[in-house]
């Protein structure tokens, strides 16, 4: 692998993995322009590359991730007991939004290969684009984690489930779940990208033991490329978060809606030509 395309990769996951135009939609076309081998033969520096984006998060959101940590034990010690800490409530959110990821995990990978192609990105990227129109048109409301319910949570996570779909953004599916069910612009936002944290470290894992299962799944990557994409992806990643924090507080997600709308016409009449040709 070269200097410039670990930048290249560092870049293209960094952006896609919080902008809500679908990582895992730029990856399929991505294996469609360049070869199936960018996922299979640099799995582990695809690994390391979603660790670069887990720090931006981390980064992006430390004050809110140490509140949350110090909290959590405080549950603990607490013995489980629920009360009215914001913070508290906050984490029982994520625990329920993790939970309907246990119902569709076991069909995960079924899913995403029998949707992977690039007919089915497109029109799942057209998919993304109306929902981010849709979103603006929800009601103003400013539901927070001091008074968002559980059942939110919960409708927020079957949200994140249907982006195991390539195309369909994660982040804008699950941002626009938390308008729609009324939280506030920048508590959605932060929401959904907060309770991103224990999906990108559960399919680190997951990527990280198919790599110890399969080493030739490693492929021919020098250290320095690894150091540079991790750091391309982790810069890219906060720049990625600033955007949409920003976009998103003058509630606007027009580009995007531009952006997935012409991708996605592109991709399909693309695809219906290969199939006649």
């Amino acid at each position: 692998m070269s200097l410039w395309f670990a930048v290249l990769l560092g870049l293209v996951q960094g952006l896609t993995e919080f902008l809500p135009v679908s990582s895992s939609g730029h990856l399929v076309l991505a294996q469609t322009i360049f070869g199936d081998g960018i996922e299979t033969n640099y799995m582990l520096f695809n690994v390391l590359l979603h660790f670069g984006t887990l720090l931006s998060v981390v980064v992006a959101f430390w004050s809110d991730i140490k509140e949350l940590f110090l909290e959590f034990f405080a549950w603990i010690k607490d013995g489980f007991r629920i009360n009215g800490h914001p913070y508290r409530r906050f984490i029982i959110m994520l625990l329920i939004t993790i939970l309907p990821m246990f119902a569709i995990l076991p069909i995960k990978s079924k899913i995403e290969g029998a949707f992977s192609s690039s007919l089915i990105v497109g029109l799942m990227l057209l998919v993304t684009a109306a929902i981010l129109f849709l979103s603006e048109k929800a009601p103003k409301k400013h539901k927070t984690e001091k008074d968002a319910t559980w059942l939110d949570a919960l409708i927020v996570g079957i949200g994140q489930c249907f982006a195991v779909l390539p195309g369909l953004s994660r982040s804008g599916t699950t941002m626009c779940t938390g308008l729609f069910r009324g939280f506030s612009r920048e508590f959605s936002v932060r929401f959904a990208f907060i309770m991103s944290l224990p999906v990108i470290l559960g399919a680190n894992i997951l990527e990280l033991v198919d790599v110890i299962r399969d080493p030739s799944t490693i492929g021919e990557v020098s250290l320095a490329c690894y150091i540079v994409g991790i750091l391309v992806a982790m810069v890219s990643g906060l720049a990625a978060i600033r955007m949409v924090r920003f976009v998103s507080k003058r509630g606007n997600f027009r580009p995007f809606v531009v952006y997935c709308t012409l991708i996605g016409t592109i991709t399909i009449v693309v695809s219906l030509i290969r199939m006649v040709v």
